[in-house]
């Protein structure tokens, strides 16, 4: 009896160590599928991002319409290429359980318009017809992920341009109510009329790698995985997909819950474009900005564009020498490729960081990187970075991350009105982000919660006073080891100036406080 149970467990112990070996043998090959799509996605990426930038500075250029129109049809061609590589990067990020939605609140018909802008020029070649149409009943603005929703029409309509020689592809929205979670639940079907999907072929269209026609190749269709993302997507927002097809074209369908999102009064597009281009203009004049990039033609375009938005660039080739420039601490941002020889950016960063420890102000860091996996972002910040873009680069995302970080910010705090509004408008003007407190302690709350450049407080604040706010303020410094210049606005007599002096404040503005005195403010402020 007892040797029926010995060899019962040494059965039971064979088992799991070969299950255990199974397991390390998949978890291996995980991770070297992981590491390979990584450094492939890293390749295609910082190639394709020195031909996306070179076409666009020849565009920029005088050029006749013929040219125009060949560099057109490259940037149709990488954008092409990019398509493919998203998708094998999504649906390795869906195989592994790491893709996750970004929800917020979205126009529908406007996150629309540009993609079936493009996809309309694509039917117009093929002499065909795409329309698209959403009920009344419809809710204008809606709470979702926007990008994933397009992301799977625009999929299944390029599909249907595909793969009809003639004819039509008409897009149809509807409210289908509401489930018990009172989210109102939207069906968008897309029809077509090629000449329709053998029932074999609908059985296994929405697996990984098939394709609607098998005999066409992989080379002339893309990577074949559009719908099996597109089937994955809608499940991740909680909706359903399918298809019928007849030889007479085809629908695919699908499902998708969402919330309604409250009409928002937004300002007008061109007020507001106008106010982030004069708000970049200001942050990026004469900022200072190390460029560690080894790829040759990435560099020479990165600088070129930072040098025609005001920006000093000065660029270098490894993570080492990065290092070594930004020891002389006269940078504002590092941006930091991430592969490089000889020391890389992660290596290169950790570096800069330990070099900074006392330093007032760190210099910060944003990776410029074709890595564009998950987790790849997290290694980055670990590291010390403080963000991280992917390439291919857009000149508007890396300009609007620029000038984030190059933006000075202020905290005005003063009971006088006139005096508040002048010294808003003025600092607004001259391109910082302002925020206004209107006691001493709102000001410490606010302090708390953000690194200002510039403290203005009222040297007479109740119910906390002026030189109450500031002792507290400076004991937030100790923490964030960050030093704000706090002036006070007051009297300006020779006491309280010496009160002031002693109490933490760095200087006082006197009153009246006028356009003169808060120019020569700013003039001595260089920060």
């Amino acid at each position: 009896m007892s040797e029926n149970i010995q060899d019962r467990e040494n059965q039971l112990t064979a088992r799991i160590k070969k299950l255990e070996a199974e397991l390390a043998r998949s978890e291996q090959a995980g991770q070297v599928k992981s590491e390979y799509l990584e450094n492939l996605s890293h390749d295609i990426r910082t190639s394709m991002n020195g031909i996306i930038g070179m076409t666009n500075l020849v565009l920029e250029t005088s050029l006749n319409e013929e040219q125009e129109r060949y560099l057109d049809m490259v940037n149709s061609s990488v954008d092409s290429l990019l398509e493919v590589v998203n998708e094998v990067l999504d649906y390795s990020k869906i195989e592994t359980g790491l893709l996750q939605l970004n929800p917020d609140s979205f126009d529908l018909r406007e996150s629309l318009d540009h993609d079936l802008y493009l996809l309309r020029m694509a039917a117009e070649q093929k002499s065909m017809q795409l329309t698209c149409e959403i009920d009344p009943d419809v809710p204008a603005r809606l709470y979702g992920d926007s990008k994933r929703l397009v992301q799977v029409l625009t999929n299944l309509v390029h599909n249907g341009i595909r793969y009809s020689s003639s004819g039509s592809v008409s897009i149809k929205v509807k409210n289908d109510g509401y489930d018990n979670e009172n989210k109102i639940l939207l069906s968008f079907s897309v029809h077509d009329t090629g000449e329709g999907i053998t029932l074999e072929t609908q059985k296994k269209i929405f697996n990984c790698f098939c394709q609607q026609e098998p005999c066409q190749s992989v080379s002339s269709d893309g990577a074949g995985i559009g719908l099996a993302i597109c089937a994955q997507l809608v499940k991740l927002m909680g909706g359903e997909i399918g298809l019928a097809s007849s030889p007479r074209g085809s629908v695919f369908w699908f499902t998708v819950p969402f919330r309604e999102a409250a009409a928002l009064d937004l300002p007008d597009d061109d007020i507001t474009a106008a106010r982030q281009e004069e708000s970049a203009w200001y942050a990026l004049q004469g900022a200072k900005v190390l460029l560690a990039e080894d790829e040759t033609i990435n560099r020479v375009l990165t600088e070129t564009l930072l040098a025609k938005a005001g920006v000093q660039v000065t660029g270098v080739e490894n993570g080492a020498r990065a290092v070594a420039e930004a020891e002389s601490g006269d940078y504002q941002i590092i941006l930091m490729d991430v592969q490089m020889p000889v020391m890389d950016g992660l290596e290169a960063t950790r570096r800069i960081r330990a070099l900074e420890k006392g330093r007032e102000k760190p210099v910060v860091i944003i990776a410029l990187t074709a890595m564009a996996l998950q987790g790849d972002r997290e290694k980055c910040l670990q590291a010390g970075m403080d963000d991280y873009l992917s390439k291919p680069i857009e000149k508007d995302q890396l300009i609007k991350m620029m000038t984030q970080y190059l933006t000075r910010t202020a905290l005005v705090v003063d009971n006088d009105i006139q005096s508040r509004q002048l010294l808003v408008r003025s600092l607004i003007e001259h391109g910082w982000d302002v925020t206004m407190a209107e006691t001493g302690r709102l000001a410490m709350y606010e302090a708390s919660l953000n690194a200002f450049d510039l403290i203005l407080l009222d040297t007479g604040t109740p119910p906390l006073d002026g030189l109450e706010a500031v002792e507290v303020l400076r004991k937030l410094e100790e923490y964030s080891a960050r030093q704000t210049t706090i002036l006070g606005i007051g009297s300006g007599n020779e006491s309280e100036r010496e009160r002031c002096g002693k109490g933490g404040y760095d200087s006082v503005i006197a009153r009246p406080v006028t356009g003169e005195t808060i120019g020569e403010m700013l003039s001595l402020i260089e920060l």
